[in-house]
């Protein structure tokens, strides 16, 4: 599968998700939403907030939510994919599997809607 087609079947995924209710508690997150949350709290989570409030650990880094506010949806899939790149020399490069992605962008949706 070429890298094109995944970032569009991922896409495509994140716009299917975009028709799920917007009155989704946290008890109701979806199973990849919860693994979304539980793998950026263990990658991100010691410098980004990644809950849908509160500040970041770390004064410089952004919240998650921002973050995802930010991007373009299609941008933030391919940054995750093939390993988010920062100007910030002490941020880790993660690679994340397209599964992982779909995950983390389950979850930042779900924030992004209860905004």
């Amino acid at each position: 599968m070429s890298g094109r087609f995944k970032v569009r079947a991922l896409g495509l995924l994140v716009g299917l998700l975009s028709c799920w209710p917007t009155n989704v508690g946290a008890a109701n997150l979806s199973k990849a939403a919860q693994r979304g949350r539980a793998i950026l709290q263990e990658k991100c989570g010691r410098c980004h907030a990644i809950r849908s409030v509160g500040e970041s650990p770390l004064e410089n880094a952004p919240p998650m939510r921002d973050i995802y506010a930010r991007f373009n949806r299609r941008e933030l899939q391919a940054e995750l994919s093939e390993g988010m790149v920062s100007r910030h020399r002490d941020l880790p490069q993660i690679e994340f599997s397209d599964e992982d992605v779909y995950a983390i962008m389950s979850y930042l949706y779900v924030l992004a809607v209860r905004k």
